[in-house]
């Protein structure tokens, strides 16, 4: 990708989230049975994130994959609704490179780094951000692994975008986080 003028545009200044596919499986059961069942524990939070983050104009973003699964059940109006509300994160230059290191310095699943090296460095349709500030996840491994490892991660990550040019020099880790560590007082809104 080429470069951009990324910070120059006011969606910087939102707060971004990217959630993984199981965040978006939740709150897409959520808006399809919760009229004929009781929601889940998972879908209610999931929902309530949701709800949470559209009233603070947060900036929700999915994955690739995720968005090609979902555009061909735009049949469903709950399905174009979602659709609505969120951007597709892509990879930018340093995404593959940022994958294998996340791989090698944790041992995180080929996924979980994936997700990870998206919330770093991906950026959106209009190349106008780089990275999200927040990974929305209930992957519980993803999450303890992460920790375990931040300061090492922390250190690769300076170490390789001190040698980047901008604006992948800008590039921070995300904080990954369950979607009912969230409350309307939360300064990540």
């Amino acid at each position: 990708m080429k470069p951009t003028p990324w910070l120059t545009n006011v969606l910087f200044k939102l707060m971004r989230y990217l959630l993984d596919k199981n965040i978006v499986r939740y709150v897409l059961q959520g808006l399809l049975y919760g009229q004929v069942r009781p929601l889940s524990a998972l879908e209610f939070s999931s929902l309530s994130f949701l709800q949470l983050a559209e009233r603070h104009q947060a900036q929700l973003f999915i994955i690739w994959a995720s968005f090609r699964v979902l555009r061909q059940l735009q049949r469903f109006d709950e399905v174009h609704i979602f659709l609505d509300s969120v951007d597709t994160l892509f990879p930018t230059r340093y995404y593959v490179r940022w994958t294998r290191r996340l791989r090698e310095s944790s041992g995180l699943s080929r996924e979980d780094a994936g997700m990870i090296a998206l919330s770093t460095f991906g950026t959106d349709e209009t190349e106008h951000i780089l990275g999200t500030h927040y990974l929305v996840t209930y992957d519980q491994a993803m999450i303890n692994g992460y920790q375990h490892h931040h300061t090492t991660l922390h250190r690769r990550l300076t170490a390789m975008t001190r040698q980047l040019s901008s604006p992948y020099q800008q590039a921070t880790l995300p904080r990954l986080i369950t979607p009912d560590a969230f409350d309307e007082s939360d300064p990540a809104f």
